[in-house]
């Protein structure tokens, strides 16, 4: 039986050879599959992990406002040793302002006392010029060789100088007011206007006598 089994499995071979059975033809290039190109391929998306946060612009620095000045609230000192204030407008000392001109002021104001102090100087007789310019002095501005000094060289500077200070005509004792100080309740100082080229306003004081109880003449550049 093992012998018959043999037999028919060779000749089932041998009649398969025979019959020229063909092998299987390969496979057309078509056919295979190929494989992807590097640059075929899609890049893979990138992870999250793997994007750079963007660059954030930093912020702009904002200008910070400029301190503002710190003042002590404190005025300026006079001659006098008083808070000196600059008026702009009338008080109870004085009622010009600076650009007033004075022509008619109240009797025994310091406004009138400084026209005054033009009048004597353009008094034609000098002696009675300084009579009228001594009568206006402070007390104070009288005392030892003050007075002698004050005729010899102040007075006389005055009567050279004096149509300087005349605003609207020469022959009347009009004045304009360049600026106003008060340095105490009982002094001001008066600038007043100069005519002459680039000429500075000129100050003249004028302080409360307590004795008289009336406003005198003190330092006076006109």
């Amino acid at each position: 039986m093992v012998r018959m089994s043999t037999l028919s499995a060779v000749l089932l071979t041998l009649s398969l050879v025979a019959c020229g059975k063909k092998e299987p033809a390969p496979a057309s290039a078509a056919n295979v599959p190929t494989e992807a190109k590097p640059e075929d391929k899609k890049p893979d998306e990138a992870k999250p992990e793997d994007k750079k946060p963007d660059e954030t612009k930093p912020e702009e620095k904002k200008a910070e406002p400029a301190p503002e000045a710190k003042t002590d609230g404190a005025a300026p000192v006079g001659d006098s040793g008083f808070p000196a204030t600059v008026k702009d407008e009338p008080t109870a000392l004085v009622t010009a302002t600076p650009g007033t001109v004075v022509k008619a002021p109240v009797a025994d104001s310091p406004e009138w006392l400084i026209q005054q102090v033009l009048v004597a100087a353009m008094e034609p007789d000098e002696a009675k010029g300084w009579a009228l310019f001594e009568s206006l002095l402070h007390p104070d501005e009288k005392i030892g060789t003050a007075l002698t000094t004050r005729r010899s060289m102040n007075f006389a500077a005055s009567r050279r100088k004096v149509k300087l200070f005349l605003f609207e005509d020469p022959n009347t004792p009009v004045y304009k007011v360049s600026r106003v100080v008060e340095e105490s309740p009982k002094s001001v100082r008066i600038y007043v206007f100069n005519n002459s080229e680039g000429g500075m306003p000129t100050p003249c004081e004028v302080r409360m006598d307590d004795a008289s109880k009336k406003w005198k003449i003190g330092i006076c550049s006109l």
